[in-house]
């Protein structure tokens, strides 16, 4: 028995890994310096985890033998919302807040429980590939808008605009 791959996965791309990481690491072996964006980690690039977060962390740690909360440990969700409350950030209830195993899972949840078959969804370029990888295999159409480079890669609004059907 052949085992078939899902036509869901015809559009999708995922271009962090394959060629472009392979001359990446080509480039790095001859004594390149290659910033790695590929790999979603936040930790080299200095975004350090909040104090809070730390110290809820391993507090829970003796009692974390199993599945937490869906939604993410409610002491953790907490010390997120305080710690955009001391940023001047309005966000007051910690059932707002969402925790995962990183940003791609929850990426492709919310993907999935908010596109229908066709939706269209605006995605900087350039892009993470999750996001347009996630966007199709949730069915939706990703719509491609530029940014500014010699602006800090800020987005341009008239592109976002026209992109907008």
């Amino acid at each position: 028995m052949e085992i078939m791959q899902s036509q869901k996965l015809a559009n999708v791309l995922y271009d962090i890994r394959g060629p472009v990481l392979e001359e990446a690491k080509r480039l790095e072996a001859q004594g390149h310096r290659i910033i790695k964006l590929n790999i979603g980690n936040p930790q080299p690039f200095g975004f350090e985890t909040p104090p809070e977060i730390l110290v809820e962390v391993v507090r829970n740690l003796p009692t974390s033998q199993g599945y937490s909360d869906s939604q993410g440990i409610l002491s953790a969700r907490t010390a997120v919302v305080q710690n955009y409350q001391s940023r001047g950030i309005d966000i007051t209830d910690v059932d707002d807040v969402w925790l995962g195993n990183g940003v791609s899972e929850l990426i492709q949840v919310a993907l999935n429980a908010l596109l229908d078959e066709g939706d269209e969804v605006l995605i900087p370029a350039p892009d993470y590939p999750l996001w347009t990888a996630a966007t199709s295999l949730s069915g939706g159409t990703p719509v491609h808008y530029l940014c500014d480079e010699s602006n800090g890669w800020m987005p341009m609004i008239e592109d976002i605009r026209a992109k907008i059907t």
